[in-house]
């Protein structure tokens, strides 16, 4: 029971964090595209965080479909 209850809250855990990662990465993107009044260097900063998130998000989820969880 307890080794249930252990992955209920890891998957829980995981999944909020990518929820969250991706919205972060989603928001720095539409940060970098938009018209606002901020400084150009900054956007450009942002955008290339974003892309750089979505990026490794993609990668570690092939990792982790390819060769499973490593616990």
């Amino acid at each position: 029971m307890q080794q249930i209850l252990i992955m209920g809250i890891l998957a829980l855990v995981i999944l909020i964090g990518g929820i969250t990662y991706l919205g972060i990465a989603g928001a720095a993107i539409i940060y970098c595209l938009g018209g606002n009044g901020s400084p150009r260097n900054r956007r450009i900063f942002f955008g290339i965080l974003g892309v750089l998130m979505i990026y490794a998000f993609v990668c570690v989820c092939i990792y982790l479909a390819k060769y499973g969880w490593p616990l």
